[in-house]
């Protein structure tokens, strides 16, 4: 089947009938639905295809419901992604031009017309535009319902101006301040960079960690210093044992404000970036630490040990041991006093003996642990070792959580005893750094690399603009709009109040890259993930800004206060073109709905309720925020050098929008990841072939009457009761419940009745066909178009009234009566298959259950009495138990298989069975029948005697 040409041919007709661009329509309720503009540094994929797919069917759902929809989209080129590309280009880096070369290939054959767009992407804009216009034709070709009538780019210049606005507004309520402060930093560029400004940044986030970098005094030849070791956990300082250096790790001597420290090389190059001077005095191997001494800020002596685990990219590079509270530290003591050749190599510097003294000091009282946490974690996760790495950072993590939230810090802790850890950890922070016992040191949370190529570390830089989220009113209100807003899953609202309680101060401005320049400082650019939080405003302003076409200069801070804050406006600008600004603003918000993937929520989600919570009235705050889970290939994690990306592009091409859409949108829940098997969407491509041809011939049968029986009310009870159903799923979002009912049991349902209907019946249920192509309208589009179209409907199928469930025509006993037939043939076929050539069978025969069973059952239902409980002293069989007890709560779901007539259907479908069987069929009641089988036979499940 063709799907290609029917779907460009419904995509032509929605673009020439401009069928997705709405009008302000007063009276009308309005449904404004967003999904974040996509980046427009090359192709997009298959996870943006599950998010804007997933968008797609609620829209349409809602364009269906009598909304006046607004989906509208625009593209986000702020940062130093696109001038990476530019850079790479212009520099001849082959790995790019290569990857370019891939990424245009896919739209162009031409080899020598790839290289000349390769060539321009020289320059950043060019990139842009023809990035963009690709996203464009791709969105299209997946039948995505948006209204590209007011899409812009984030360098735009009335773009800019409106995000000068948006910080203009944040100056002014105190939400903005500059000074020192550490950012993530590219070390190549000497620029800072955000999450879209560093490789994979945006599926694999990378934060700043904040550690104590603890000085121990270290006696050496020549004089002293101090040892620096780093921990994310100030308060364990009074459980040190030793010290962990990696043996094969080079570290050097530093002088730093006055003070000689020992720390990994690279640490020494991250702290030079951290406002500290430091000049390098000798360079030593890792081992020449192991089995020295050294001081602890609280005067007590403990050796260095070696551990390979250290990591010197990490940190200072050394690590200070607490055993008895972290699993690393517990596990890498234990392998040390094992390893023979390690102890024998210093057996010069008594490490043997060193290790055997060490004993593990408990300070932390925790509920559930004993003396030593770590100990026991380590046993109850049945870690073995240091090198079970992923096993070691859950246990740690799991730990960590525990000690913070639950644990009391013990009377060996000085001045902090019976305080929690929660309360301890910044307060003996604080006590070290005033006794200048330690510094902060900053680190990023995983080695990472900027999309320029640069290694990015953490610095701490001067006169930095930072978004202060603890300014005064600001968080109260962002809190206050969350609890009113809907968040599906409910599930992650826990993550949305524990990312607000922790957001602080944010860098939002970089030196370099493209966007909007501060206004009030334009050496400054505001950075990628401060731009894109309030642009849903936007959206309702753009297609007028064009239309009137305004300058750019028009564009300041009067003309968007009236627009949006509804201040007074004394512009250049007509009155008439102001309140037609102004009444598509009021009109279209707020953001009724924004949907996106969950990696958005520690970032971009949070900071888009802050930013309307801190500049609208509450009236235009959003509304709901839904989330869908991350997107595998074949198992495992997307990535180019793995070969498995599957671009947005190719999925139209290879498989088609509807079908992608019905596997994107009905393979797994919002909450659970979506796992692209090739395999499988090639066998759900058998299934939209059958509804297709299905659907087809039904509704070419216009003019030949029909009559309606007993099946046909079953197949007309059976649409409308999906359609109630389906109703009900999408409108709190259960898509994949929605799929089940709408598509799969609809048309498991017409391929039963197909079978048993006779040509007069087969054309009586030509309406409820259509009104299932309906149904099926915002998950398959163009298919449901051109079925609408044949069917005689009118207008577009896209745009027509949602079909509204006829609860009269809604006959469950009907249902159940033919579900129960059905499975009966399903049983049948399993025995059969089971049975296969071993035996030759002519006849089944099946035998009803007798009317005291289903009398048993019955009274079990109407009494509510517990299955399990009732039956123990009458029922013996286990078998015979089991299924009671299984019927009894089938029942109660579905009360209407109490009044299906077993032996009268059965009869009633005796030549249809025997049609699909190939066998000759019976049906007695178990009381008549002389089959020692006959007892098997229980309520809705007759006993199957072959012969």
């Amino acid at each position: 089947m063709d799907f290609n040409s029917i779907e460009r041919k419904w995509q032509e007709r929605w673009e020439q009938e401009k069928a997705f661009e709405p009008s302000v329509a007063q009276g009308k309720e309005k449904f404004f639905f967003t999904v974040p503009y996509p980046y427009v540094s090359g192709n997009l994929h298959v996870g943006h295809g599950r998010t804007y797919a997933i968008g797609d069917v609620i829209v349409r759902f809602k364009r269906m419901r009598n909304f006046n929809v607004l989906w509208p989209m625009a593209f986000h080129i702020t940062g130093t992604p696109v001038l990476a590309v530019s850079q790479k280009i212009k520099a001849r880096d082959e790995a790019a031009w290569q990857m370019y070369r891939e990424y245009v290939g896919i739209y162009e054959t031409d080899p020598s017309r790839v290289e000349e767009i390769v060539r321009s992407f020289e320059d950043p804009w060019n990139v842009v535009n023809y990035f963009s216009k690709k996203i464009v034709s791709d969105f299209a070709k997946m039948g995505f319902s948006l209204d590209f009538s007011r899409q812009f780019t984030t360098g735009d210049v009335e773009y800019n101006k409106f995000v000068e606005w948006q910080f203009f507004k944040y100056r002014e309520r105190g939400y903005l301040a500059q000074g020192t402060y550490p950012v993530l930093f590219d070390l190549q560029e000497k620029n800072a960079v955000g999450e879209d400004d560093i490789k994979d940044g945006d599926t694999d986030p990378v934060e700043l960690k904040k550690f104590i970098a603890l000085k121990s005094r270290f006696s050496f030849d020549g004089g002293s210093g101090f040892i620096i070791s780093s921990t994310l956990r100030p308060e364990t300082v009074f459980g040190i044992t030793n010290v962990f250096v990696n043996p094969r790790a080079q570290y050097v001597k530093v002088k730093v404000g006055g003070e000689i420290l020992f720390m990994s090389r690279e640490a020494a190059e991250k702290l030079s970036f951290q406002h500290h001077e430091v000049k390098i005095e000798g360079e030593f191997p890792g081992e020449f630490f192991v089995g020295k001494i050294v001081e602890t800020p609280l005067q007590q002596a403990v050796p260095i040990l070696p551990a390979d685990f250290v990591d010197a990219n990490n940190a200072s590079g050394f690590v200070h041991s607490v055993p008895a509270h972290s699993v690393a530290d517990w596990l890498a003591l234990e392998e040390l006093r094992k390893d023979e050749k390690t102890l024998a190599k210093y057996e010069q510097q008594k490490l043997r003996s060193l290790v055997n003294s060490i004993k593990p000091v408990s300070l932390i009282k925790l509920e559930g642990f004993g003396e030593f946490p770590a100990k026991e974690m380590a046993e109850r996760m049945k870690i073995a070792n240091t090198r079970e790495k992923q096993k070691l950072d859950k246990a740690t993590q799991h730990l960590y959580k525990a000690e913070f939230y639950g644990g009391i810090m013990k009377g060996n802790c000085l001045g902090f005893e019976g305080k929690t850890v929660a309360e301890a950890k910044d307060e003996v922070a604080q006590w070290l750094l005033r006794d200048n016992n330690a510094f902060w040191f900053y680190e990023a949370s995983r080695p990472a690399f900027s999309r320029a190529g640069g290694k990015v570390i953490s610095a701490v830089l001067p006169d930095q603009w930072f978004l202060d989220f603890n300014a005064k009113g600001w968080k109260e209100n962002a809190f206050e709009c969350l609890r009113e807003m809907g968040i599906f899953p409910q599930a992650y609202r826990k993550q949305f109040e524990d990312v607000f309680n922790w957001l602080d101060k944010r860098p939002c401005a970089r030196r370099r890259g493209l966007g909007t320049r501060l206004p009030f400082n334009r050496d400054w650019i505001i950075e990628s993930l401060s731009d894109s939080t309030l642009y849903m405003a936007f959206y309702t302003v753009a297609k007028k800004i064009h239309e009137h076409k305004i300058r750019p200069e028009f564009l300041d801070e009067n003309f968007f206060d009236f627009v949006f804050l509804a201040k007074p406006y004394r512009g250049a600008l007509s009155t008439k073109i102001m309140n037609e600004i102004r009444t598509e603003f009021a009109y279209w918000y707020p953001n009724d709905q924004r949907h996106t993937a969950v990696a958005h929520v520690t970032n971009h989600l949070s900071f888009f309720i802050f930013a309307h919570a801190g500049i609208f009235e509450k009236r235009f705050w959003p509304k709901a925020i839904t989330l869908n889970e991350m997107v595998l290939s074949e198992g495992q994690k997307m990535s180019k050098s793995k070969g498995n990306v599957v671009l947005l592009n190719n999925i139209a091409r290879d498989y088609g929008a509807d079908l992608f859409r019905l596997y994107a949108v009905g393979t797994a829940d919002f909450g659970s990841t979506l796992d692209f098997r090739k395999k499988d969407i090639d066998a759900l491509r058998r299934n939209l072939n059958k509804f297709f041809d299905y659907v087809g011939e039904y509704i070419s049968r216009a003019g030949k009457g029909g009559k309606k029986t007993t099946l046909t009310r079953w197949f007309e009870s059976k649409i409308e009761s999906s359609i109630k159903q389906s109703t009900e799923f999408l409108e709190k979002f259960a898509l994949r419940g929605y799929v089940q009912s709408a598509f799969f049991r609809n048309l498991k349902a017409l391929d039963y009745f197909h079978k048993r209907a006779s040509e007069e019946e087969k054309s009586a249920v030509r309406k409820s066909i259509a009104r299932w192509v309906q149904l099926l309208s915002p998950l398959a589009p163009h298919l449901c178009e051109e079925l609408w179209e044949k069917s005689g409907g009118k207008g577009l199928c896209s745009l027509s009234a949602w079909p509204e469930a006829q609860e009269d025509k809604i006959n469950l006993e009907a249902e159940a009566t033919q579900d129960f037939i059905a499975s009966v043939l399903e049983d049948a076929r399993k025995i059969l298959d089971v049975i296969g050539g071993k035996q030759k069978i002519a006849h089944l025969k099946l035998i009803v259950a007798s009317a005291s069973k289903n009398s048993f059952v019955q009274k079990l239902v109407e009494e509510g009495k517990s299955a399990e409980k009732a039956l123990l002293p009458i029922v013996e069989d286990e078998l015979t138990k089991r299924y009671l007890d299984k019927m009894y709560f089938e029942i109660v779901s579905n009360p209407q298989m109490l009044f299906v007539e077993e032996g009268r259907a059965l009869k009633e479908a005796k030549d249809f069975l025997e049609k699909e069987l190939g066998l000759k069929v019976s049906v007695e009641s178990e009381e008549e029948s002389k089959e020692e089988k006959a007892a098997r036979a229980m309520p809705l499940k007759p006993a199957l005697v072959f012969s």
